[in-house]
């Protein structure tokens, strides 16, 4: 899936027209708003209950990650993109340069691959201090066939 991040560190959808982008405080207190949104979409396109709790699990997971690496004050990029087949799941921060978030073999990086069919870190741009960084998922449309 095609994907580019803006100087306003707004993750854009480029292949499907069917999003739901949500924006919040990097703070923990909004993960309660995620775990809504994420629920409401998944379940408006009609995912089994399995993968709307795997989808739920796993947007906490790295959301949280994304806010303790997070520039203070910044703003939570949250995009939930269903297809046909899959629904994928972007979450990205401004971070201090140099910062990494989910590193491989740790223990959120397991959980996040139990979770998903596809886990990948993604960075955009840089502007003095601070990178963009960004965690993405891809989950099967039917959990029972992962």
């Amino acid at each position: 899936m095609a994907e580019h991040v803006t100087h306003e560190h707004e993750l854009v959808p480029t292949e499907s027209h069917v999003a739901v982008m949500l924006r919040v405080p990097a703070q923990p207190h909004s993960l309660g708003i995620l775990r809504a949104m994420v629920s409401a979409a998944a379940s408006y396109e009609d995912l089994d209950f399995d993968a709307v709790a795997d989808l739920r699990l796993a947007l906490d997971e790295a959301a949280t990650a994304l806010i303790r690496a997070a520039v203070p004050g910044e703003t939570l990029h949250v995009v939930v993109q269903p297809d046909p087949d899959v629904v994928e799941l972007r979450v990205s921060v401004p971070c201090p340069t140099g910062v990494t978030v989910i590193e491989a073999g740790s223990f959120s990086r397991h959980v996040l691959n139990s979770l998903a069919g596809n886990v990948h870190t993604f960075t955009g741009d840089e502007s003095g201090p601070h990178q963009v960084l960004g965690i993405s998922l891809t989950m099967s449309r039917w959990s029972t066939l992962r």
